[in-house]
Parts: C-alpha cells; sequence; structure tokens
C-alpha cells in the first residue's frame, strides 16, 4: 500500500488597498479584497472513486464514441483531469500574485494555516516598535518629499506648532521653517550629504516663534528620496542657559557690590579713626570746661552714628550671604537690656522724653551673642526716640511668657505708621515712605538686621501700629534656657588707662597719616615706646633694627597688604600682632587671624579697648616665653 504524502502549510497573504502611512498602534491584517479574492476549485475527487465517475473534459467531439488512446506514462507518474489542471493554474497565479503584492507592500499579513490551525503574522510586526517609539519621542519627526511637502509628522511636532496633526501632514515645510532652513536641510537629497545640523526659529501659531534644532538625513525610496527630520525644542535649554548666565551675573555683581561695600566701608572708617580717638581723649582731659566737654559729647555721638550706618550696610551684606557670626555665651537679658538704654541716654535727655521701665520678667537668663542683642534693643529704642516728638513718652517692659520665651515690649507716642504698611517694616530700606526718610534720615535697615538677629537666636520680633499719630509698638520675644543660670552684670567700664611696663615697644604700621600720628601720640601717652611706620617696607627695616614687642598694623597697605606684612614679621623675629583696619567682614578677620594676627579690630577703633588687648597680647607673648 503506498503512504500517503504529509500535507503542506497553506499559506495565504491577506491583502488590501495601497496601504496609507500607518499610525502607531497595531494595524490588523486585512481581508482580502475582491480583487484579489482567488476562485473557489471544485471539491477534489477521492482516488478511491471510480475513474469513470469523474468527469473529464472531452479532447475531441469523437471521444464519446471512440476512446482515444493515450500514450503511456512513465513509472510515477499519473494523468491529471483538465479540472485539475485548471486548479493549479489558478494556485499558481494566486502565489504570484502573493508574490507581488508582498514586493509592491499591498499586504498587511500572512495567514498560515497548518496541523495546529492557522496564524496571523504581521509583516509590520519587525517596524511596529520604531512606530511607537517614533509617535512617543519627545522630539518631533517629520519626512518631507523632495518638493517640500510634509508625508508624515508625529504628534510632537504638531504640538510644537500648535497646529492639528492632520492639518500639518500635507502642508509644506516652508511654511513653517524658515527659508533658510529648508535651503540646508534640502542638502541632504541635492548635495548627497549624509545628514546635516540647524538650529532656527519654528514658526507657529498664534505669531509665535519655538527654538529649535534640527537634525535630517535622506532616506531612500523605490519611487523617490525623502527627508527624514529631527526637530528638538530649544526652549527649555535656552530657559536653562539663561538662567545659569542670570545667576553668573547676579553672582558676580554680588561679588562686585561686596567689594566696594568693603572698600567704601575702609575708607569711611579709616578718617573717623583718630577723630573718634581724639574726641575720647578730650573728654576725659581734666580742666576741660563743661560746656566744651558738651560740644564733644555731640560730636563723638555723631562719629559714633556714622559708624552704626557703616556697620549697618555691612551687616545687611552678611545677613544676604548667610554668613552673620553669632558669639553665644550665658547673658542677662535685662543686663543687654541696661546697656541698649545707656547708649541710648544722650539722645532720649536731648529731646527730653521720658523714659518709662517696667521690667516684670522674673526669668531673664539666656544664651546668646550679647553684642548683637544689644544690637536689636538699640535699634527699637532708637526708633522710638527718632519717631516720637520732644517731650513724648517712651515705655519699655518686659514679661515672661507662658512658652518659656521673655518678651521685651517698647512702645512709643511717635508718629506711627499705616497699619498696611506692617508687612513691609522688616524691609530693608523701607521706612514707611520717602517722606520719612526725608524727615528723619537713616537708610530704613535697622529693622532688617534686628529680625535677622532675632531668628538667629530662635526669637520673634513684631511691629504694630493703629495708624499715622497714634505711636508704635515693638516686641521681641527671645527664648530662655531651661537651667537656673546666675544672672550676669555688666563689668563697669573702668576708663582709666592700665599702666604698662616701662620699655615696651609697639611698632605702628599705618598709611593714613591723621590715624598714624593720633594713635602714636595716645599709646606714648600712656607710657608705650612707640615707632610709627607709614609702609611695610619701612617696618622691614624697622623690625631689623629694633626688637619690638608687638606690632599695629592696618591691612591697606600701599606696597603689600598687612597680612603678608604679619606673616614675615613673625617668621623673621615672632612677633605679635593687632590688626586695625577699616575691613570688617568675615573674611577679612579669618584671613587677618591666619597670617598671625592676635586680634582684629575694625575702625574707628575705642582706644580702651585697643589698649586692653596690647595688654592681654603683650601678657600672654610673656607667658609663651
Amino acid at each position: 500500500m503506498k503512504a500517503r504524502a504529509k500535507k503542506k502549510p497553506v499559506v495565504k497573504a491577506a491583502r488590501g488597498a495601497k496601504k496609507a502611512p500607518r499610525k502607531a498602534k497595531q494595524t490588523p491584517a486585512r481581508k482580502p479584497s475582491s480583487a484579489g479574492k482567488r476562485k473557489q476549485p471544485p471539491k477534489k475527487q477521492s482516488r478511491k472513486t471510480s475513474p469513470h465517475s469523474a468527469k473529464k473534459r472531452p479532447v475531441s467531439s469523437a471521444s464519446k464514441a471512440t476512446p482515444a488512446r493515450l500514450p503511456s506514462v512513465g513509472k510515477g507518474g499519473h494523468w491529471v483531469s483538465r479540472e485539475e489542471l485548471d486548479l493549479v493554474r489558478d494556485r499558481l497565479q494566486e502565489a504570484q500574485e502573493t508574490l507581488d503584492a508582498i514586493r509592491t507592500g499591498e499586504v498587511d499579513a500572512v495567514v498560515v494555516s497548518g496541523p495546529n490551525g492557522s496564524q496571523v503574522y504581521s509583516l509590520s510586526s519587525v517596524e511596529q516598535p520604531y512606530r511607537v517609539y517614533v509617535e512617543n519621542m519627545q522630539e518631533g519627526a517629520v519626512t518631507i518629499s523632495a518638493d517640500g511637502v510634509i508625508l508624515y509628522a508625529n504628534q510632537r511636532f504638531a504640538e510644537m506648532l500648535k497646529m492639528p496633526l492632520e492639518r500639518v501632514i500635507g502642508s509644506r515645510a516652508a511654511d513653517h521653517l524658515p527659508e533658510s532652513a529648508v535651503a540646508v536641510i534640502s542638502h541632504v537629497i541635492q548635495d548627497a550629504h549624509d545628514a546635516v545640523k540647524h538650529e532656527c526659529l519654528l514658526q507657529c501659531r498664534e505669531d509665535s516663534a519655538l527654538p529649535v534644532h534640527l537634525a535630517a538625513s535622506a532616506l531612500p525610496q523605490e519611487d523617490q528620496t525623502v527627508i527624514c527630520l529631527v526637530v528638538t525644542d530649544l526652549s527649555l535649554q535656552r530657559g536653562q542657559e539663561e538662567l545659569r548666565m542670570a545667576k553668573e551675573v547676579a553672582e558676580r555683581a554680588n561679588m562686585a557690590k561686596d567689594s566696594f561695600l568693603a572698600a567704601l566701608s575702609h575708607e569711611l572708617r579709616t578718617p573717623l579713626t583718630p577723630a573718634l580717638m581724639s574726641l575720647l581723649s578730650l573728654e576725659r582731659e581734666e580742666g576741660v570746661p563743661e560746656f566744651v566737654r558738651a560740644e564733644l559729647a555731640m560730636i563723638r555721638r555723631n562719629i559714633e552714628l556714622e559708624t552704626r550706618l557703616i556697620d549697618d550696610l555691612l551687616d545687611l551684606t552678611r545677613i544676604a550671604n548667610g554668613k552673620l557670626e553669632l558669639h553665644t555665651a550665658p547673658l542677662d537679658l535685662h543686663a543687654v537690656l541696661a546697656r541698649a538704654v545707656e547708649i541710648c541716654r544722650p539722645a532720649i535727655d536731648a529731646k527730653q522724653q521720658r523714659l518709662v521701665s517696667h521690667l516684670q520678667a522674673q526669668q531673664t537668663a539666656s544664651t546668646g551673642d550679647a553684642v548683637r542683642l544689644q544690637q536689636v534693643l538699640w535699634n527699637l529704642l532708637r526708633n522710638a526716640v527718632k519717631f516720637t516728638p520732644a517731650g513724648g513718652t517712651i515705655t519699655v517692659t518686659s514679661e515672661n511668657l507662658d512658652d518659656g520665651r521673655l518678651q521685651f515690649e517698647v512702645r512709643d507716642t511717635g508718629i506711627g505708621f499705616d497699619p498696611e504698611a506692617e508687612s513691609k517694616l522688616f524691609q530693608a530700606f523701607e521706612q514707611s515712605g520717602r517722606g520719612i526718610t526725608r524727615q528723619f534720615g537713616g537708610l530704613g535697615l535697622g529693622l532688617t538686621i534686628s529680625r535677622s538677629i532675632v531668628e538667629a537666636h530662635g526669637g520673634t520680633i513684631r511691629g504694630h501700629s493703629d495708624g499715622p499719630g497714634t505711636g508704635a509698638v515693638f516686641t521681641v520675644a527671645l527664648p530662655l534656657v531651661v537651667d537656673t543660670i546666675p544672672k550676669l552684670t555688666r563689668p563697669a567700664v573702668d576708663h582709666g588707662a592700665r599702666q604698662p611696663d616701662r620699655g615696651q615697644e609697639i611698632l605702628i604700621v599705618e598709611d593714613h597719616m591723621d590715624t598714624r600720628t593720633t594713635l602714636q601720640r595716645l599709646l606714648e601717652r600712656r607710657g608705650y615706646k612707640v615707632t610709627a611706620a607709614t609702609s611695610a617696607e619701612q617696618a622691614l627695616a624697622a623690625a631689623g633694627e629694633v626688637q619690638f614687642d608687638l606690632v599695629i598694623s592696618d591691612l591697606g597697605l600701599p606696597d603689600m597688604t598687612g597680612n603678608e606684612l604679619m606673616a614675615l614679621l613673625r617668621a623673621r623675629h615672632g612677633l605679635p600682632g593687632i590688626a586695625v583696619s577699616g575691613y570688617g567682614m568675615e573674611e577679612d578677620v579669618n584671613r587677618s587671624r591666619d597670617a598671625g594676627f592676635v586680634h582684629h579690630l575694625t575702625k574707628p577703633i575705642q582706644l580702651d579697648r585697643l589698649t586692653e588687648l596690647i595688654t592681654t597680647t603683650l601678657e600672654s607673648a610673656v607667658v609663651a616665653r
């Protein structure tokens, strides 16, 4: 018995009309069109059927009567009927049409029928991930014909143009790109470039333009070569670049401002030093008439006010740069207030104002920077004195709050301010209107600096007024320490000079003549032997001839910096030093200490403070030896 041949899978092609550009979603297999549908063959006769039962097309008209004698066939062959031959021809024709359809791109899928059933294989399954990628990419993707017509665009490109996608496809590239850009990207076809890149402005709807980067390449097709264009939005990148450049410009401007303020501070402070030291010395002279002493005190107060304004400018710079330093220690808040009141007392008496104190707080121990907190309370008192007319009343109170804080309140009967201005009270250079500045002066920095100091101590500060002419009230709440700390009383200021040992040699290096001569005269009057130099060169020469015990030097010298001089004097002669300079920023203090200075005093200096530091520095030098 002859074995039956294994049945081979039947392959069918699903065809349709010429495909349009596909979208980024899965395209289902198309049903065969009527034009491409093959003829259904008649049911195949079983080989078990008798040959006489199959209808065979006669070869000639005589075939019915007299069967034609067929030539014999070779071994293994057999005769087929005309129907079977037509069926083979139909199948061959169908196979040829399928191959042609696949070759021309008319077939979407292939259906393979086998022992396990029918399976559909999409011819676009390989390129489908790329279509999804193109549709979802953040850049615009465009296909442009050689004559400039947009054949394809993804949704991102339409969003860039702010146009519906259906209006973009079919439009001309020149409608959206500058003429120069169209000429550049056309080079990939005209000059056979592999790829070209170009930056331009994409013309969008609503007369807007978008900075973009174009990357064009040529894609050969059977009938034409098209341009594949990738469009990248540069607006975010440009915005980030502009932001970075603006930040760099602002940082450079800020550094220039800091340098300017430091130089301005030095130049303003330097001439104040001899004036203030001479005034303090004259005020203590015996035999000075009282009216002269009063005039000297008035001059001194104004010099100190000038110094305070300079300090405010520098403090504002420190705060803006986050460099406000606090030197914390145990303190008594009532003692800090007493010192602030003492400083403001002359101004209060000059305007014949009445100062009333109700200090009811029992717990006053805290920790903080006594100098900075004194600055806060002094600012509030100074404002109360400034904005309260002569004969007015200033009331200062203190109380312990339930949350463990101490609250100070400074209330006046002055001009007050509009309640709507409360939100601007603590902004820099704000004084509730330019008229206030013209009438009362000042820079409007005191409250800004005070808020930063209070907040750095973990406290709060507020201001309130019921309106113009009703006075104002400012409150400061500061945290207290948990443990009981004995109240610290402010040590009495000793205006007398401690007598130095005779024969102590001091070298002064200062290029400002008035400061140099005044400092030399006052120190000599206190018993020191003083040599003055106007430059670093003179100082080095003098140090080579005289064995000095201490150097007091300015930092801004004409031939080298005071820090460089200090490093040389310390290395060659082991001299300790005190820096006296108009440069008082934290960086200046740190640099002077790194150079070898033991102390750093910012001009204008107090002679008593300088004398105190001279004594302690010399004593420390003796102990070190």
